[in-house]
Formats: C-alpha cells, structure tokens, sequence
C-alpha cells in the first residue's frame, strides 16, 4: 500500500519521537480534563512565561496549564504528543515546522479568527509570509529576528583593527591576527552541533552574499546556478583547517554554550540573532558588557549584503476541545490588546531584546530607549531591512533537508567532505525528499 503525504509525515514523526517517549505523551491531555487551555512552547524563561500567563488569566478566567520542553527534544516530544492524541491546544511553532506539522493535521488555520486580519495587516511582510501556508494563515506572532555578525570591539581594538570586517577574508585576517598576537587561540566560535532545529548562521552566510539554496519552485540550486553556497562552505573549510581561526569544539557546541563563551570573552565573533546582544551586554551577565557590537553579516565581497530571519509563532491545535478559550490565549500572547498595542511582544523586547513583527513598534520610543542599551539602532533596523526568510519553509520536507545539511557541514568543518560535494550531496537530499513527498 503506497502511503500518502501526510501518512508519511505521521510515521516519521513516530519514529523520530521513539515508543517510550510516546507513550509518555499519550494521554496527557485526557489527563488535564479540567477545561483549561493546555499550552505548551520550548523552555525559554519559562518562569518569565509563566508570570505573563498568570496576568492573563487574572484578567480573563481562563486556566492555563502550562508545560515548558527542553528546547532540543521540543520538535520531538510535540510531535508525539500529536501523533498519539495528546497534544496541547495552544503552542510555540517554529517556521522551520510549520508546513510539517500542517500537513501532519496538528495545526488548524486562523483566518476568520477575530483580530488576525488586522494583525497580519500590522506585521512585516516577511513575517505574514512566515506563518502562511498554502495561502491560509496558522500563526500569530511570538518574536522574530534576523542574523548579525556579533564580535568583541576590545578584542579587535588590541589587535588593532577599529571596525568589523566587511567580507569574509577580513574576517578570517583579523581572526588570523587575533591568533597570532595571542590574544586567542580560535578567535571565532559557532553552534554546529546537530540539532533538530535550525542552523541561521549556515543561512546568514548564504544570505550575506546574495545567495541562495534553492528557486522560488523550491529547486535545488545550490549544485548549479548558484555558486555561493559551494564558496561558503569552501571559506568555512578554510577557516576550520587551514588557519585554524574557527573553534574545531564548535562540532560539539549549541548556541547557549556559545552565548557563554562570548560574554566570558573567549571568542571574538560567532554569528547570531541580533536579540543576543542584550545578554551579551549586560553587565549583570556578562564579562563582555559593553564590549559587545554587531555588524551586518560578512559576505564573500563585501559588496552585497543580506542576512537570514526567522518567525516564531503562536499555533492553535487542530483538535483543540477549547478553541475559543485557546484562540484567546493566542491573542494575548501575539496579537494585539483592547487599545490596538502588542502588549506581549513589547514585554519580551523590554524583558529580553526579543525581535518584533510589528512594524511601528520600531517607532515607539521606549523599545528605542532600550534598545540604544545594547545595540546600535540603525544597524539593528537595516539588518530587519536586508533579511529574508527561507524560501524553502513552505514545504512539508525542508525538516528533514535541514537534517540532512547539519551532517554535511559537519563533514565539511572536520575536513571530511569537500564543498563541491558537499553542495551535491544537499542538491541530491532535497530532489530525493521531493519524490518521497510527491
């Protein structure tokens, strides 16, 4: 018996999840049965999430039963919960999942919800494009941001240079001086440990140069029209093997140990959202407070630059029992209050320096006041300018590509595959997960 798209997506998810960790998750929500919204989203503050939460249902009545998932077994655990009919009625989505989990029948569309019009009429372009699929709307916005270049202005003052560097051979030569005086011995650090989420910097790169890994038909073009990818991977093979400036632990780092590092100095560049400069900048946190810049992400000629954005949102369950009390909760937490503010998303940029979707939140002048805190306002907004999201999140297999691509940068970084293959075997991935997906 040939098996249909969303049979296929409903398999894989079981044996991503595993039997133990299934049956854990299978009777969850039977088990709750007390009318309130079972909410569940990656463990991010958690205890910042559950102090919102509780104003909520202060003002609303409305029960929240909240579970916080360690943020790399999240994907997984959710998917689980869904496949054995226990998932929660409201929950955090990555853009990166969205077309999966749609296909898979977890998620029902918003359209026709009251305020989402309005909303999305409220947001950045990109970020509507984000959470729609198929031409329906699934989401409301948690928090956005785009990729930067983030180094140790001290760092560099010692080694002599005043500003970041515009291409990628400035990188690797003052990371290259950065080394010989000393100061470091591997001045750049990056979370390539695998994961079942995202890599941005990997996309940030590309992106940075004009480039791209497939066409608007979601082609693979990364092996042929489109060289940039190939010359990527060629720089980070250099940068890991030759002048030995990128950390070889960086195979075995995920991004908060990388976070660490940089706010303990011991890196002078990674590549990551620009909301991290908040932490790195605080001196309650960091030994790098006030040392810490960012820049617009280095591209192969410094002529061109772009970057990477990502969109985090808000899902409502396809079999929720309480939709209205659940689709309430969704838009207290990314939609807008009764006098047209997005009070939540406002609440993450103060508390945290999370990335906004609404475009005149830019124009309010205490998200201003705090941002000129740890960042530099015109390079924060030119980077939201130049960003983009990825061109391949509206189909069901780009979860599996993403996969598939961790490995290979893997191999690349630890010398093991070469960039011409490398960009084969990526082009080979995504043709053969289009026919499985056909």
């Amino acid at each position: 018996m040939e098996l249909n798209r969303r049979q296929v997506l409903k398999l894989a998810g079981l044996a991503t999840a595993g039997p133990a960790l299934l049956a854990a998750c299978s009777n969850d929500k039977q088990a709750a049965g007390d009318g309130s919204v079972k909410f569940e989203g990656w463990d991010y503050e958690a205890t910042l999430v559950q102090q919102n939460l509780d104003r909520f249902t202060q003002a609303s009545n409305i029960k929240v039963n909240y579970t916080p998932i360690t943020s790399a077994q999240y994907v997984q655990k959710v998917v689980a919960e869904f496949t054995g009919g226990g998932g929660p009625d409201a929950l955090y989505v990555y853009d990166d999942s969205l077309a999966a989990w749609v296909e898979g029948e977890y998620l029902q569309p918003i359209d026709g919800l009251p305020g989402v019009d309005e909303v999305y009429a409220s947001i950045f372009p990109g970020n509507a494009e984000a959470m729609t699929y198929q031409g329906k709307r699934y989401g409301l916005p948690y928090y956005t941001d785009s990729n930067c270049l983030i180094y140790n202005a001290e760092i560099l003052s010692k080694a002599g240079f005043s500003k970041p560097p515009a291409n990628l051979e400035e990188l690797e030569a003052q990371a290259a001086k950065i080394k010989s005086q000393g100061l470091l011995e591997h001045p750049i650090g990056l979370p390539a440990q695998l994961s079942d989420t995202w890599w941005a910097w990997v996309w940030g790169l590309v992106f940075a140069s004009n480039g791209n890994l497939f066409d608007d038909q979601q082609a693979p073009i990364m092996n042929t029209t489109d060289t940039v990818t190939k010359d990527v991977l060629t720089w980070l093979q250099n940068a890991a093997n030759k002048s030995k400036v990128l950390d070889p632990a960086s195979l075995q780092l995920l991004p908060v140990p990388v976070d660490n590092a940089m706010k303990a100095n011991r890196y002078a560049f990674t590549i990551g959202a620009r909301y991290a400069l908040r932490d790195y900048n605080d001196p309650q946190k960091s030994k790098a407070a006030g040392k810490m810049k960012m820049a617009l992400v280095p591209s192969l000629d410094g002529k061109v630059h772009g970057t990477i954005s990502n969109t985090r949102m808000y899902g409502l369950a396809k079999d929720t029992e309480v939709k209205d009390d659940a689709f309430k909760l969704l838009t207290y937490l990314g939609g807008l209050d009764a006098n047209k503010q997005p009070n939540t998303a406002k609440f993450w940029f103060q508390e945290r320096g999370l990335g906004f979707a609404y475009k005149d939140m830019a124009k309010d002048a205490e998200v201003n006041a705090s941002l000129k805190k740890f960042a530099d306002p015109a390079i924060y907004a030119h980077l939201a300018e130049i960003a983009r999201p990825r061109n391949v999140l509206g189909v069901a297999w780009y979860t599996e590509f993403e996969t598939e691509m961790h490995k290979v940068v893997q191999g690349v970084l630890s010398n093991q595959v070469q960039p011409p293959a490398a960009v084969a075997s990526l082009a080979q991935t995504a043709e053969t997960l289009k026919k499985k997906y056909s």
